[in-house]
Formats: structure tokens, sequence, C-alpha cells
């Protein structure tokens, strides 16, 4: 009988632990403009699904975000965090601003009924079985989440996983995972280093990169990647009121999905409808806004480049032409010929 995969955490590094701090907005959010879209959106009204360590919901940056909590692993800690990952991550999406700690992407997220949904889906050894983080999947589809985010992989695909990743996307959930750190500084420069599940097309994989923008040393590469973010040195929040600075592409995965968050979150508020509502579209749309970096055009380590969160808020895609757009007609006017094609109009 074949073993299902393991999920591990990407190796990532915790550089400091702080127990007290004035608020502070971290250096990729000044850096990718985030505050200037806050007078757009907050994020408020949008569900976002961590799936990963469990999450520490009386910290004070997070307190009043948590919208439900579950245990998969049968941990005694139940749902809480007593790893510190999942924490970080949370705090990355969802801190409030508050005048104290830090300040996430999304700090209206908790407004308007959105707010978190944690699944601990990884032990407190930082492993999970795949039945583990499918069954987080099903669950996060089941409590309407808009945005699933998993800092998790796995060298090996599976089937279950998988199908619970289609799940989500045929009821209209994103997903966005780490592209891993098993990047060409220890993997002997190959670019085809892409953990599961963020090899799955489904998905929206992410880099992670510096304060320089340059893609990190750690950060796998592969023709997967699709958008590169923040992921080294990351100020967030921390299990027991405390602050960390981590790196990894865990790092950056909750920032891309902060900002498809706020992105979802201005559509809502316009009008209750968003104009993209598939992978696909939200691939493009990814693509079509990013700031090229390295190669380019598209390239294994930084994906179609730099996310930028004013671009993504600003610009929708194009709306489809009516069946009649073109249709052409060719008379002749006082003996001359002359032709007639049907525009669309601006409204």
């Amino acid at each position: 009988m074949k073993r299902e995969p393991i999920y591990r955490l990407p190796p990532y590094r915790t550089e400091l632990v702080l127990s007290a701090l004035a608020e502070t907005i971290d250096w990729g959010l000044v850096l990718f403009g985030v505050p200037d879209v806050w007078t757009i959106t907050r994020g408020s009204g949008i569900r976002v699904a961590v799936l990963d360590t469990g999450i520490d919901d009386d910290h004070p940056d997070l307190q009043n975000t948590l919208l439900a909590a579950r245990d998969f692993t049968g941990s005694p800690l139940a749902w809480r965090d007593g790893v510190g990952h999942g924490t970080h991550v949370a705090g990355v999406v969802a801190a409030r601003q508050n005048d104290t700690g830090v300040v996430g992407i999304c700090p209206g997220l908790a407004e308007n009924g959105g707010g978190l949904l944690a699944a601990k889906v990884l032990a407190d050894d930082g492993a999970g079985l795949e039945s583990w983080v499918a069954d987080g999947v099903d669950w996060a589809i089941a409590n309407k989440a808009d945005v699933i985010s998993m800092s998790l992989g796995s060298p090996s695909p599976g089937p279950r996983m998988h199908s619970a990743i289609r799940r989500a996307l045929a009821e209209g959930i994103f997903v966005v995972c780490a592209a891993g750190n098993n990047g060409a500084a220890g993997n002997n420069g190959a670019d085809d280093s892409v953990d599961y599940p963020g090899r799955y097309s489904e998905t929206i994989a992410v880099a992670a990169v510096d304060r320089h923008g340059r893609v990190a040393p750690f950060s796998s590469r592969g023709e997967e990647v699709d958008i590169a973010a923040p992921g080294q040195d990351v100020l967030s929040t921390y299990p027991g009121g405390r602050y960390a600075k981590l790196s990894g592409t865990s790092m950056a995965t909750p920032f891309v999905t902060g900002v498809v968050a706020l992105m979802l979150s201005k559509h809502r508020a316009a009008g209750g409808a968003t104009p993209i509502n598939s992978v696909e579209q939200l691939r493009e749309h990814l693509a079509r806004t990013a700031d090229d970096a390295g190669s380019p055009g598209k390239d294994p380590a930084y994906g179609y480049g730099l996310i930028n969160p004013g671009s993504m808020l600003n610009e929708v895609s194009p709306p489809e032409p009516p069946p009649w757009a073109g249709l052409r007609w060719d008379v002749e006017i006082g003996g001359q010929p002359a032709a007639f094609v049907l525009v669309p109009r601006d409204k």
C-alpha cells in the first residue's frame, strides 16, 4: 500500500523574538505600496483560510480576527499554535492596526463578516499527512473561504490533495501556495524545485524576494512560479504576544494572499461582482500588473515578476466584447463603396 505524502514547513529562519513593539508597518508593505491602497480597501468582508500549524488568537494583533479554527492533527494543543509559524503567517495577512505591534496586509479583514479561518493541518513538529491537509481544504470550502493560503510543501504529488484543491476552485476559491525553500543555493542551481501543491496549475505559486527586490537564495525555482513577494526578514506576530522576523516563501505566500483579499474586497464593495473569478484570470491579472524582474518576461525565479498591489487594485481585466462586435456590412452610398462596423461603446 502506497504511503500518503507528508507535507512539511519549508525550511525557514527565525531571527529574533520581541515581546514589545511600537506599531510597525514592515518593510515589505512600505516598499510595495500597500498602505497606499488602504484608501481603497482594507480587506473587509473577505474570509482567508490559513492552513498551517494553528494560531494564537489571543495575540493582541490577532484578537477578534478569527472566525473559526479546527485541528486536524490530534495535537494536545488542539488548534492552538505550538510552532509559531501559523501565527506569523496569520499576522502577515490580518494583523490589526491598533497602535501597537505590526500591521498586516488586510488590517480591516475582520470587518463586515470577514476574518481568518485557521486549519491546523501541520502537527507540532511542523509535518502533516496529506489527508490532514486535504481535509483542511474541504473544511475551508465548507466555511466559505474566499482565499486559501498554504505555506507548506512536499516533493511528492498527492491525488487526495489535488482533488481537494480542484473542489476549492470549483467553488470560486483561490489557492495561494509557497513555491518552497529549495532554491538554487541549495539545489545545485536547479530550476525545477517547486514543491507541491505549488506545482499544480490550479494554484498560485509564490517566490520570495528581499528588501532590494532580489529573489532570495533559498526561494525555489521552476516554471510553476507565478509571482514574487517579500519573504526575507519579515516581521509579524508570534505566539505569546511576541513578534518575530522569519524568512521563507512561507512569508511571501500570505503577502500575496492578502493582496488578493484586498482585490476581492474592493470588488465586493463596488457591487458584489468581480471580473476575476478563476485561477486562470487571476494568473493573467498578476502577469499583467506585475513589475518585471529577472530575465525579461516570465522566468523560473520571479515568475511574472514582483507583485504590484496598486496596479492589481486599480486595473481590471477588460470586458469580453459582445458576440456582435466587429460585424460588417458593405454597402454603396451615392455610388461609392462604404462599410458599417458594429463597435461597442463604453458606458
